[in-house]
């Protein structure tokens, strides 16, 4: 069982395939903190049938994770956008040394972070097809 911060994760991601009813169960179980009692005395079911309603939604949303794996495609996205900020300020100092006298020529270890810039690119690319 994942727990209450990955659940609500889940939830953002792929909670448009859940039921009405085991989406708002899940989203107090989760994002209220409210406990099995207290939905179900709000909702005005058994606390069975909300234990089954979590349980059936976790295993819906586990299972859509597992076929599309959106979060970890976001995850490996936001890591390329990082690496390629760091890469082109890592590029501009680059040349901005070279633009002071009596620097080294930078010419080589710029086309490599250019290298690695296409690589990033080459990764986000393949990952939105």
């Amino acid at each position: 069982m994942p727990d209450r911060i990955e659940l609500s994760l889940l939830i953002d991601y792929y909670g448009a395939f859940l039921t009405e009813n085991q989406r708002e169960l899940l989203e107090l179980s989760c994002d209220e903190d409210l406990s099995l009692s207290e939905i179900a005395s709000l909702k005005g079911i058994s606390r069975q049938g909300v234990r089954d309603a979590l349980a059936r939604g976790t295993k819906a949303l586990l299972e859509m994770n597992d076929k599309l794996h959106l979060i970890e495609r976001d995850r490996s996205m936001a890591e390329c956008i990082a690496g390629l900020v760091s890469g082109l300020a890592s590029a501009e100092a680059l040349v901005s040394a070279s633009q002071d006298s009596g620097a080294p020529d930078p010419r080589q270890q710029l086309l490599e972070e250019l290298e690695n810039l296409r690589a990033l690119v080459g990764r986000l690319a393949g990952m939105m097809g």
